[in-house]
């Protein structure tokens, strides 16, 4: 699997971890998973190639609870958390809290996950994770590197609750391919916020929700029977979109050729 960390997410890390040390630290990371499931499709550990850490934030220091073998964001920090990360998806929708990072400042070159670590965040993530089709969540733990300075090992946990290292994250420039596929922001969302509204003045009843690799989904109840689902990548217009009608008795689905048409007509 290829972990790479943006240079500018890696000066913000260990400007994080050289103010806390000797105490642990924690962050707030958000990552871009590559992999090569369609939209839609569970995505377990073993499908994933790529995990790119494209953004990250330092708690505010009065959020945190520091000491030499244990750091705690505190219970006020989720707010502040969803502050920072609600309007960052929506704008890179590539990107996804699937992670998290913190230290162990006491161990170098080498750590594991301790019996918190796991039982603490990587499984309720997991579980969050899967309500999204993603049957993994990942943890990176900074440790010292002989000589000085830092390494980010990183760690993931699948869907039957294993441990698995993955191995050091390498620091790659912030124009990498991968961090800036990761970073795409979607354009003229406008579209299909139009194109939904419209819909709903015919009459549809009409979901949305966000998938991983930035592909934006539409659920569109056409009659009792069927439901078109409607997946926008990250940059449609450019790209088109996909349909697909549902059965939804048999669940079976079928894909259509439909032209896009911003009055939210539709001929399925």
């Amino acid at each position: 699997m290829n972990l790479v960390v943006a240079e500018s997410c890696w000066r913000t890390i260990v400007d994080e971890l050289d103010r806390v040390s000797p105490d642990e630290a924690v962050l707030l990371p958000l990552v871009a998973l590559e992999h090569g499931k369609p939209p839609c499709a569970p995505i377990e550990l073993a499908d994933v190639t790529t995990v790119a850490l494209a953004e990250v934030r330092a708690l505010p220091p009065h959020l945190q609870d520091n000491g030499g073998a244990h750091v705690v964001a505190l219970a006020t920090s989720d707010a502040w958390a969803d502050d920072v990360v609600l309007p960052l998806v929506r704008r890179k929708p590539c990107l996804r809290a699937a992670a998290y990072l913190h230290s162990h400042p006491f161990a170098t070159e080498h750590t594991w996950p301790s019996g918190g670590d796991v039982a603490g965040h990587m499984i309720p993530l997991l579980r969050r994770m899967a309500a999204t089709g993603l049957h993994a969540s990942f943890s990176f733990i900074a440790c010292r590197a002989y000589g000085g300075g830092w390494r980010l090992p990183c760690f993931a946990i699948d869907r039957r609750e294993r441990v698995i290292e993955l191995g050091n994250a390498t620091v790659v420039p912030d124009t990498a391919a991968s961090i800036q596929r990761a970073r795409r922001e979607r354009t003229r969302r406008w579209l299909v916020r139009r194109w939904k509204r419209q819909l709903v003045r015919r009459g549809h009843t009409v979901r949305a929700d966000e998938l991983f690799d930035g592909w934006l989904r539409i659920q569109v109840r056409l009659d009792g029977e069927r439901m078109l689902v409607a997946l926008f990548p990250v940059d449609f217009p450019d790209a088109p979109p996909r349909y697909h009608v549902v059965e939804l008795r048999s669940r079976r689905a079928r894909q259509i050729e439909l032209p896009f048409r911003i009055d939210g007509e539709l001929a399925a």
